[in-house]
């Protein structure tokens, strides 16, 4: 996994220079809004992925990745990643545990951390390509084999089990 996550972590650095190079070639400013936007989005990505799937390695990473880029193109949900992840968060139920457990304030693995950073800014740099692989098979829900939410009921169908992870579709 380690190798995985420092050849993305090359990938991104070379993507983030060719794309700053044209940029700074025409003299123009970065504009702070959106790098300050780029970096929330990763920050969020980064801690869904961490405390959500973190234990599932890269595979598992991914496959949360992929709910929630889905969920930002799915009508009736946020559009931003952020707004994803904390959707629902603290008031009526979240739709990410964490966000309201307080696994947040919780001690993290410093290594774990960094290399899910790294992640989180591939995926982040091209989430139609997480889609395409579609591992989840078009789902848009997932939970732990740890609980057992009656989602069938709510017209969803299980579609894949990733790790520890079962993953939901709506029924068609």
């Amino acid at each position: 996994m380690r190798v995985r996550f420092r050849q993305a972590a090359l990938a991104v650095q070379i993507g983030l220079c060719v794309l700053a190079a044209p940029a700074e070639a025409k003299g123009k400013k970065p504009d702070p809004k959106a790098e300050a936007l780029a970096f929330a989005e990763r920050k969020c990505l980064t801690e869904g992925l961490y405390f959500e799937a973190g234990s599932e390695g890269e595979d598992g990473m991914r496959a949360v990745a992929e709910v929630v880029f889905r969920r930002q193109r799915t009508p009736g949900f946020p559009k931003t990643v952020c707004k994803v992840i904390y959707h629902g968060s603290p008031g009526y139920g979240c739709q990410f545990s964490f966000a309201c457990d307080g696994a947040r304030v919780r001690p993290r693995s410093k290594w774990l951390w960094k290399q899910t950073w790294e992640l989180a800014g591939v995926l982040l740099a091209d989430p139609d390509a997480v889609l395409a692989a579609d591992t989840t098979k078009g789902a848009l829900r997932f939970h732990t084999i740890d609980v057992n939410p009656d989602w069938e009921s709510e017209g969803f169908e299980e579609t894949v089990t990733i790790g520890r992870h079962i993953f939901f579709k709506p029924t068609e």
